[in-house]
């Protein structure tokens, strides 16, 4: 598919930054269970999307698209074709599906999602998939 449908706000300190984004914009954060310091974010009712405040001890770019995809391992191939590179294996995320970090030529980072099978906006393997409203 190709569409943004997620994006992660990295920071050295998340629980400042997640203050920061509900004073300013009206964002709602709550910590994910799957991994710590890192915080799941509701922008807001409407079109748009959803995205996530993390620490920066997992990836130091300020800002990380998610890039729904159909198939993730022929998107890493596409991504090697095209000139960029894996950053990651491929990895399972609970309510989510499969996901990799990818660069571009440049270096840019991006995450590679292949999502679970979604039924009225929810994983069947879970939970909300990113960038869904709960």
């Amino acid at each position: 598919m190709g569409r943004i449908i997620h994006v992660e706000l990295t920071s050295t300190d998340v629980d400042r930054t997640a203050v920061f984004y509900a004073k300013a914009f009206g964002w709602t954060t709550e910590a994910s269970p799957f991994i710590g310091g890192y915080l799941v974010a509701s922008t807001g009712e409407g079109d748009g999307i959803d995205g996530a405040i993390m620490s920066r001890q997992y990836q130091q770019q300020p800002a990380i698209a998610w890039v729904e995809v159909d198939d993730l391992d022929a998107t890493l191939a596409a991504v090697a074709d095209a000139g960029g590179s894996a950053a990651s294996d491929p990895q399972e995320l609970p309510g989510v599906g499969r996901l990799a970090y990818v660069r571009d030529p440049d270096g840019t980072l991006v995450e590679c999602v292949s999502r679970c099978e979604v039924s009225r906006r929810r994983c069947r393997c879970g939970g909300p998939g990113p960038g869904r409203r709960r």
